[in-house]
């Protein structure tokens, strides 16, 4: 072994000394076998469509990417909606649970600042390339091209800025180290956003065979917020009626039993399911399943290429299926020992509650709502086995109603007894796994939204009549009361986005782009949330590692951080 290791060491000093002799700029030169290089790494359709899809991928992780309530922070948790549940008793003093403890370390903050911008870079590196006279594409292909990747940078950028105020700009790929990034102004930011979907809006296809691709419907949609935020209220309502009137293709409101179980007879305690409850439902989400309201959405079904983010395998089960739902399986056994709650229907994890104004309140005039009936949020629970009576207590059979005086406990409402919206949920799980078993594709644009943007337009020209009309075409669907003009408000609408949207609008900058994260959190939001929040919240901290390693200008931080 020995001698076999001197001649070994001996072959290995000779190579040494005769690769020693090359040059060294011959040493540190790179040959490629494969023949890609910066100029020819995108040149096909099908090279660009992949470029496209690190986009959409990047879409996904903004609803799975934890494992917990940080998934659905944009989507309202710990403002005016919802709250944590586990963290919120655990840990009061975490950040967005106490909004004095949110700083420029934030983690939230940065992520949103480090995903948005990802978008940016995969949409610049698309536009960009496009233009490479190397690039395989026809005229048209390119036109296609460059307005889906605009309408992500613009996406991005609406993002950013409701989020943060101005951001720095990137017109194009950064194509070398660059350490002096400036802050734009938020309203060149905008400026930047519009010119984006004004060409998307125009180029993007009407429609797509392909389940969650972006269509011109969505620029549309997009663009609408974006002329609200200008004050272009004339603009806004032009866009989003494009959107309504078939300009931008057919899209409707359902509003009869539609999907993959539309002629099933399913009741929760004798109430049916019915059109509303279908929207929810697995393969009912797409455009292409047949479901006439949806714009846009993003794809995590189980057992489809590209579905699920962390968990390839099983899809969105935190984000939707466990997150929202209480622990109501676990109630009576952890109050006391006996069999769980029956009419189970998901293991849920109670990452998040609703607040009372989000599970009660936005419900006083909701006679005949069936968005608020047993089928949609269930609300009742029931026990799993036979209660003996005890002391004063009397017995209680499988079946019975669990009576809200054994609701004695802080935990036993945050945790184990709330109401469920079964848009979170389901009663036929994949593969019958009650814990993993729920992936459905996530919403991210819904008609509804624009008749109830096109309502807020109406609504800040002082046109009180027709954004009523508008909430009414929502209302009506929902067999709910409908509002009269006199009752038009913002807050009124931000209350039917609620009742309509849930967890599916990106209620962090609704409120942002509105200014009221201070005021509704103050109102509505849980109590740690209500006595911490400050006028500064509204805009979210620029994170300090990116105001660090900027050495060559000052990134300003937001005031207040």
């Amino acid at each position: 072994m020995q001698f076999k290791l001197k001649h070994i060491a001996i072959f290995l000093f000779a190579l040494s000394v005769v690769t020693g002799c090359k040059k060294d700029d011959e040493f540190l030169d790179e040959v490629r076998r494969d023949g890609l290089t910066v100029d020819n790494a995108l040149i096909t359709k099908s090279q660009f469509d992949l470029a496209l899809n690190s986009c959409y991928r990047q879409v996904q992780y903004f609803y799975n990417s934890a494992d917990g309530w940080t998934d659905l922070w944009h989507l309202g948790v710990n403002f005016d909606v919802a709250a944590t549940t586990t963290v919120y008793i655990a840990d009061p003093n975490a950040a967005w649970v106490n909004y004095t403890k949110i700083n420029s370390q934030d983690g939230q903050s940065s992520k949103w600042w480090s995903w948005n911008y990802a978008i940016v870079k995969y949409a610049n590196t698309v536009i960009a390339g496009v233009e490479n006279p190397l690039a395989k594409i026809t005229a048209a292909e390119k036109t296609v091209l460059l307005a889906e990747a605009s309408f992500f940078r613009a996406w991005a950028y609406r993002n950013l800025t409701i989020a943060f105020g101005g951001v720095p700009i990137l017109a194009g790929p950064v194509t070398e180290p660059k350490v002096d990034f400036v802050r734009n102004t938020q309203a060149e930011c905008y400026d930047f956003v519009k010119k984006d979907l004004e060409f998307a809006r125009l180029n993007l296809p009407l429609t797509t065979s392909v389940a969650g691709k972006v269509v011109r419907a969505a620029a549309d949609h997009l663009l609408s917020e974006v002329n609200i935020i200008l004050k272009d209220y004339d603009g806004a309502i032009a866009a989003a009626t494009r959107v309504i009137n078939g300009t931008n293709g057919a899209y409707s409101l359902m509003n009869t039993r539609f999907g993959a179980r539309r002629t099933e007879n399913t009741t929760t305690r004798g109430t049916p399911t019915d059109y509303y409850w279908d929207l929810h439902e697995i393969n009912n989400t797409d455009y292409q399943m047949g479901n006439r309201e949806a714009i846009w959405v993003a794809q995590f079904e189980r057992n489809v290429p590209g579905g699920g983010v962390s968990y390839p395998t099983l899809g969105n089960w935190m984000t939707q299926g466990r997150a929202y739902w209480c622990r109501h399986w676990l109630f009576a056994k952890a109050k006391l020992n006996v069999p769980g709650a029956s009419d189970s229907i998901g293991r849920g994890a109670s990452f998040v509650r609703g607040t009372d104004y989000s599970n009660w309140q936005i419900w006083g005039n909701a006679s005949g709502d069936i968005r608020n009936n047993e089928a949609n949020i269930r609300r009742n629970y029931y026990f799993g086995g036979d209660i003996p009576a005890a002391g004063s207590q009397p017995a209680y059979k499988k079946g019975d109603l669990i009576p809200k005086s054994f609701l004695t406990a802080y935990e036993d409402s945050m945790w184990f007894v709330y109401p469920n919206w079964t848009k979170f949920g389901t009663d036929k799980h994949f593969g019958g796994d009650f814990i993993y078993g729920y992936t459905k594709d996530q919403y991210v644009m819904r008609l509804p939204e624009t008749y109830l943007l096109r309502a807020e337009a109406y609504l800040a020209k002082g046109d009180k009549a027709n954004a009523a009309a508008d909430v009414n075409v929502i209302r009506t669907r929902a067999k709910a009361p409908l509002a009269t003009a006199a009752e038009m408000t913002i807050d009124y609408i931000l209350d039917e986005r609620v009742r309509e949207l849930y967890g599916e609008e990106y209620r962090m900058l609704t409120l942002m782009r509105l200014g009221l994260v201070f005021d509704r959190v103050k109102k509505y939001g849980e109590v740690n949330q209500r006595t911490s929040v400050a006028a500064h919240n509204n805009l979210l901290p620029i994170p300090q590692s990116e105001i660090d390693r900027n050495i060559g200008a000052k990134l300003l931080q937001n005031p207040g951080y």
